[in-house]
């Protein structure tokens, strides 16, 4: 009973741990232009990101990878925030009412198209475990980007903003529990992520593309202000952005 009391426990707190997490945006330029046009279609360039800006975690709860490869494993990890980012920007502003297709980099917005480009500045998975055990923002795993968003096949740009997302800073196991409840009666870190990911949460495969998605909806919600203050959409359809601290 007690195990299971514990193990319960351990999963309720990884769950609102995942759910905790700090995701803002902070501008950089802003056009002053009122009355733009209304795209015809917005086009979506996969973020560009580094290699050399991935940081993948090494740590006692990590699986061995079937990739052996480092670098071939920080690509993947670097195309999954790419994608989690750019499927949700997509779908949220297709739920705007816009067209909108992601496309390849170099290709050129015509018209009055509208062009979202940016770049991942940190891909950090953090420590989990130090996350799971003292929390209050120990082991933090982060996701930082920033977008530029062009209009017309001038390419004027418009927008400038950066957006980051953390894995928060909720206390860990350890102060909320004891830190022998962690590892007693075979309550473990792992298991506990393990029983998380079938608890009903939506998952992703790492922390890292559940924030890029995060930092892809904080994107939505700033542009839908952009949007509604140039007439493009109604006011209850905007949905406020976060400030980033």
């Amino acid at each position: 009973m007690i195990q299971s009391v514990r193990c319960a426990a351990l999963v309720a707190l990884a769950t609102l741990l995942a759910a905790c997490g700090q995701t803002g945006v902070r501008d950089i330029k802003v056009t002053q232009e009122k009355n733009l046009p209304k795209p015809s279609r917005i086009l979506i360039y996969d973020f560009a990101v580094s290699e050399r800006d991935v940081f993948e975690y090494q740590g006692i709860m990590r699986q061995q990878p079937s990739i052996k490869d480092p670098a071939e494993r920080e690509r993947l990890i670097a195309q999954e925030v790419k994608d989690a980012l750019a499927e949700e920007v997509a779908d949220g502003l297709r739920k705007l009412g816009f067209t909108v297709e992601r496309v390849s980099r170099g290709t050129a917005a015509t018209g009055n198209e509208m062009l979202i480009d940016g770049q991942f500045l940190t891909v950090d998975e953090g420590n989990p475990l130090r996350r799971l055990v003292i929390g209050f923002g120990s082991g933090t795993s982060t996701v930082e980007s920033r977008a530029q968003v062009y209009q017309g096949d001038s390419a004027r740009r418009v927008l400038e903003f950066t957006t980051l997302s953390d894995s928060g800073k909720m206390p860990g196991a350890a102060p909320m529990l004891g830190a022998g409840a962690v590892v007693q009666g075979g309550v473990t870190a792992g298991t506990v992520v393990a029983n998380a990911a079938v608890s009903g949460v939506k998952t992703y495969k790492s922390d890292v593309a559940r924030m890029a998605a995060a930092s892809g909806d904080q994107v939505v919600r700033y542009l839908s202000e952009f949007f509604a203050q140039q007439g493009w959409i109604r006011a209850d359809q905007v949905r406020k952005a976060r400030a980033a601290y």
